[in-house]
């Protein structure tokens, strides 16, 4: 995609750090001729506009009228609602896409829509809402599509990011392990430690800095994405307790492997 503004309409329905940061780096990029962000909250639409996400806000879904892209970017569970009723709407060869943490649960529901790509950027920080956006939020970033689309390949490497092909299968067995888990494992860590646990410093914030993310956003990432995140926890509990055995039974030697194996040096 070139550096213009051309002819291209782009929707983006859900004004928080993901469609935030996409929209501040197609306006700020002049990389569409017209952004239309869409979002129920008021304070979000105004604040959307004062921080040049989108060249127009509104609440109503039928925005996304005459728009080549339109870019879902709300929860998983929100996506599966909207994608249907969006599909009437959608002009003739325009792409559907999504940013959810989850893809096999909307392929299902792409499938029925032309030209609909299921999609993912694997970037973002556990702070929320537009507050977070930052239109260098995606370079560098892998951003997964489960289709072939040479207009979405080209609005992904135009804000920076890095197209990867991947099916939903594969992508919510991969994301289950190198996200989904750890989630799952900082939830858990954070209960165990309680509000205020002694000592606590960096490293304990950096274990637990994932679960800060909003409520619904990682309840609909575990539950739209339950088998593979049970089996990768599932296959971590057994470690942790193979690694609890053996430093309960002084086998330093495994420890010590384990700590080799497993460090990840900066």
């Amino acid at each position: 995609m070139r550096r213009s503004r051309g002819g291209l309409r782009v929707a983006i329905i859900g004004l928080g750090q993901i469609g935030g940061s996409l929209g501040m780096a197609l306006v700020g990029g002049r990389l569409a001729a017209r952004v239309i962000g869409i979002d129920r909250d008021a304070r979000v639409r105004r604040r959307a506009l004062a921080r040049r996400a989108c060249h127009e806000a509104t609440a109503d879904p039928a925005a996304v009228r005459g728009c080549a892209v339109v870019v879902l970017a709300v929860p998983v569970r929100a996506i599966l609602a909207l994608a249907p009723r969006l599909a009437p709407l959608l002009a003739p060869g325009a792409v559907l896409t999504d940013t959810g943490s989850t893809k096999a649960a909307v392929a299902r529901v792409f499938r029925r829509i032309p030209g609909a790509v299921p999609g993912h950027p694997m970037c973002g920080t556990e702070r929320a809402g537009i507050a977070a956006a930052d239109p260098a939020l995606f370079r560098g970033a892998p951003w997964v599509l489960c289709a072939a689309s040479s207009r979405l390949g080209a609005l992904v490497r135009a804000v920076g990011a890095r197209p990867v092909r991947m099916s939903p299968r594969a992508h919510d067995t991969a994301a289950a392990l190198v996200s989904h888990v750890p989630y799952l494992f900082a939830l858990a860590l954070s209960r165990r430690a309680g509000p205020r646990p002694p000592l606590a410093a960096g490293g304990f914030r950096s274990a637990t800095r994932v679960a800060a993310q909003p409520y619904e956003m990682g309840l609909d990432l575990l539950l739209t994405n339950a088998r593979p995140v049970a089996a990768a926890a599932r296959a971590l509990a057994a470690d942790l307790r193979r690694a609890a055995d053996d430093l309960a039974a002084g086998r330093t030697g495994r420890v010590a492997a384990l700590v080799r194996a497993g460090r990840r040096p900066r």
